[in-house]
């Protein structure tokens, strides 16, 4: 019973944050983010030369955060609905159009600028986002 105590008194007194998880269409976990937390989370979502390392992965980020890596994702899933790898490509692929339609940079050059190891994988990634490959698209803005 001291245990249980202990427990609640330690949620209440860090002020958490209790958010539901939908997976598969199912109530299947609940996460608890403290404010701050969050506010960690974000601030590192902003930050440029983290978003664009090509080798970031989500454990890495969940370690940067001190967050389990399997609750870090339901996080994500529940936030923004989709995987953090998702997310992340996301941001990704928004930043690479803007530099599509904004600069005279090569492809290949924003490609890797963006956080994608291989030209195939941003190719990809670019066009399940807007139908067309990063060429087509540049070419479609400039005219």
């Amino acid at each position: 019973m001291n245990n249980l105590n202990q427990q609640l008194e330690s949620k209440s007194e860090k002020d958490v944050v209790e958010k539901e998880v939908l997976i598969n269409g199912k109530k299947n976990s609940k996460v608890y983010l403290t404010p701050q937390k969050i506010d960690e989370i974000n601030q590192l979502l902003q930050t440029p030369e983290f978003i664009y390392d090509q080798k970031i992965k989500l454990e890495q980020f969940a370690q940067r955060v001190a967050v389990n890596s399997t609750y870090l994702n339901r996080y994500f899933n529940q936030e923004y609905g989709c995987s953090f790898l998702q997310y992340l490509t996301s941001l990704r692929i928004e930043q690479a159009e803007m530099l599509l339609r904004n600069s005279n940079a090569e492809i290949e050059d924003i490609c890797y600028n963006t956080g994608f190891n291989s030209p195939s994988a941003f190719h990809k990634a670019f066009k399940n986002r807007y139908g067309y490959s990063p060429s087509e698209w540049r070419r479609r803005c400039l005219t």
